[in-house]
C-alpha cells in the first residue's frame, strides 16, 4: 500500500502545535466556543489610588490594573481616597472611596451589579428598548428606566441605601409597593427590603458626583448623539497594590 511519506512527518508536527495553540488560548483567556453566551465588554477605564478586584469563585484580591477587563461574578473594591470608572460601553459606573460592588450578570442586554457598601454613580447615555440596568442594594432593587445619572449610596452600618435621580429614572423594588425616583429626588430607603422610605428634593451634589460630571463632560457623555467604543480611554493613573480588602458583606 502506498503511503506519503512526507503526510507521515508532517503529522505529529501539526498535532504538536495545535497542542501548543491550545494550552495557548487556555492561558491567555481565548473568548469561548461560538454557541456559548455572550458577555458585555466591562473594564476598568479609570483608577485612582488602591483599586482590588476578586474573583467570588477564589475570594483572592489582587491589585487591579488599568484598562482590565471585568467579568460576571468579580469583587471590585475601591481603597481609601481612591476612586474607579468601569465601562460597559453606553454606561459608566464610578466607585467613591471605601466602595464595595459585585459584577453579578453581563449580557448584550443585561448590566446588573450589586453594591454592598459606599458611594456609585451610573450614567446611562443611551438605553436601548429591552435593555436592563440594575442595581442592587441590602434595601431594594434598582431597575434604570430612562438615560440618564443616578447616584446610589449604601450604609450597611445605618442599614439604610440612598438613591439620587439626577436625571432619568429608576424604579425600586423589593417586598412592598414599587417606588419611582423621578429627576431631581433623593429617596432613602429604609427597614430591609421593605421599601419603607423618604422622599425629598435632591441635595446639591457632593464632590464625588461633581467629579462624575467632569468625567461625563470629557467622555462626551453628555452631547447626543453619544457613540462610545468598547476600547479603552487614555485616562487615569495604573492602580497601587495595597493590602487586600474584607470581602463584601452579604445580604
Amino acid at each position: 500500500m502506498f503511503r506519503n511519506s512526507k503526510a507521515g512527518k508532517l503529522l505529529p508536527a501539526v498535532v504538536a502545535i495545535f497542542a501548543l495553540t491550545v494550552s495557548a488560548a487556555a492561558q491567555y483567556g481565548a473568548p469561548p466556543p461560538r454557541g456559548g453566551a455572550p458577555q458585555r465588554p466591562a473594564f476598568l477605564q479609570y483608577i485612582s489610588g488602591e483599586v482590588s478586584f476578586a474573583p467570588s469563585a477564589t475570594n483572592e484580591w489582587k491589585a487591579a490594573q488599568l484598562n482590565q477587563p471585568l467579568r460576571p461574578s468579580e469583587f471590585v473594591w475601591t481603597a481609601t481616597n481612591s476612586r474607579a470608572e468601569i465601562s460597559f460601553g453606553d454606561g459608566f459606573l464610578r466607585m467613591n472611596s471605601e466602595a464595595s460592588l459585585t459584577l453579578t450578570a453581563l449580557s448584550p442586554n443585561t448590566v446588573q451589579v450589586s453594591v454592598n457598601q459606599g458611594e456609585v454613580s451610573l450614567t446611562v447615555v443611551r438605553l436601548f428598548p429591552g435593555e436592563i440596568y440594575e442595581i442592587d442594594t441590602p434595601n431594594a432593587t434598582l431597575t434604570i428606566t430612562k438615560s440618564g445619572a443616578y447616584t446610589v449610596e449604601v450604609k450597611p452600618a445605618e442599614e439604610k441605601t440612598l438613591v439620587t435621580t439626577r436625571k432619568g429614572s429608576v424604579v425600586a423594588t423589593g417586598h412592598g409597593p414599587s417606588v419611582t425616583v423621578s429627576s431631581g429626588q433623593q429617596v432613602t430607603f429604609l427597614g430591609g427590603n421593605s421599601l419603607q422610605h423618604t422622599a425629598e428634593k435632591a441635595p446639591p451634589p457632593d464632590g464625588f458626583e461633581e467629579w462624575a460630571y467632569v468625567r461625563d463632560k470629557r467622555l462626551g457623555a453628555n452631547r447626543p448623539p453619544f457613540v462610545v467604543g468598547f476600547g479603552p480611554y487614555p485616562y487615569g493613573a495604573v492602580a497601587v497594590p495595597g493590602p487586600p480588602p474584607p470581602p463584601p458583606a452579604p445580604y
